[in-house]
Parts: C-alpha cells; structure tokens; sequence
C-alpha cells in the first residue's frame, strides 16, 4: 500500500484513480454483500454513513484510495 506523506502526493495521484470506483462490503446485519460507488474525488480517506439497501440497518463506510490498488472498504454497524 502507497501512504501519501503529503496531501499534493495524493494529489497528483488523484489522476491514475477511477472516477466511476466500485468497492463492496458485507453487510453485517443480514450478511448480503453491497456494492457501492466510490468517489477519489472527495479525499484519500473518507468515512460516511450509509442504509444497507436491502435490510436498511445503518453502517459506517471507511474508505480509502491508492492508486496502485484502488479503493478499499470497511463497514462498521452504526
């Protein structure tokens, strides 16, 4: 994983990133797995709270980018 030690290092970056993103997690209420658009536009690291679509129970997404592998996710039950 490529950490940014600054800001404009991410920056520059931004451009090898996909604008049109995709990551998944599983929802840890009825365990379907969710496949979510992602945005590198709004920052390296970002945190939001989203419904599951199907069970409509409230996670914490923690979102992250790289551009050597992408987005990843991780969803904590709010």
């Amino acid at each position: 994983m490529v950490l940014f030690e600054h800001s404009s290092d991410f920056e520059e970056a931004e451009d090898e990133l996909d604008p049109q993103a995709e990551a998944a997690y599983t929802c840890q209420s009825c365990g379907e797995e969710i496949v979510v658009p992602v945005d590198p536009t709004a920052g390296q690291r970002q945190e939001y709270v989203e419904d599951c679509p199907v069970c409509c129970r409230p996670h914490v997404l923690h979102v992250d980018f790289d551009p050597e592998y992408g987005a990843s996710i991780r969803a904590e039950a709010e």
